[in-house]
């Protein structure tokens, strides 16, 4: 699995949700396929703070295909903890982006999860790689110092 670490000089966006019953397993732990769910909450929001909404992306003819997603288990998840998602962009270019994250207890801080998506720019209509426009770049700039 590539490996994606925290810069942190970077900008993170922080997100938080609790642990629904419905995310847990017979064992008592939230599932692992909630993790990614919990990576897109953390994208969707980091894009927002960006100032582009992935509606508005879309809107401008782009669409961001997972092409690499990956996750490290630090340690579990139990129903009703709060979780603090922490997302920052990892590597950005008007061809990829590539946002880190880290999955932690809200209460106590301790990193339980650390992952990666790795996502192309696609062209919405001919669904073919396409270069991001200088305006959205420009959007992401702040997260990339």
């Amino acid at each position: 699995m590539a490996r994606t670490r925290f810069k942190d000089q970077r900008p993170v966006v922080e997100s938080r949700l609790r642990v629904r019953y419905k995310d847990t397993d017979q064992m008592a732990i939230a599932h692992h396929s909630n993790h990614v769910v919990w990576f897109e909450i953390g994208r969707t929001d980091l894009c927002r703070a960006a100032g582009i909404e992935y509606r508005r992306i879309e809107e401008l003819g782009w669409i961001l295909v997972v092409t690499e997603i990956g996750c490290r288990y630090r340690g579990p998840f139990r129903y009703d903890d709060e979780v603090l998602i922490r997302t920052q962009v990892d590597e950005g270019s008007s061809r990829l982006i590539r946002f880190a994250y880290q999955l932690a207890d809200a209460a106590t801080g301790e990193v339980r999860a650390e992952g990666f998506s790795a996502h192309v720019w696609v062209d919405k209509a001919t669904r073919r790689p396409r270069a991001a426009s200088p305006e959205v770049m420009a959007k992401f700039a702040p997260f990339l110092v």
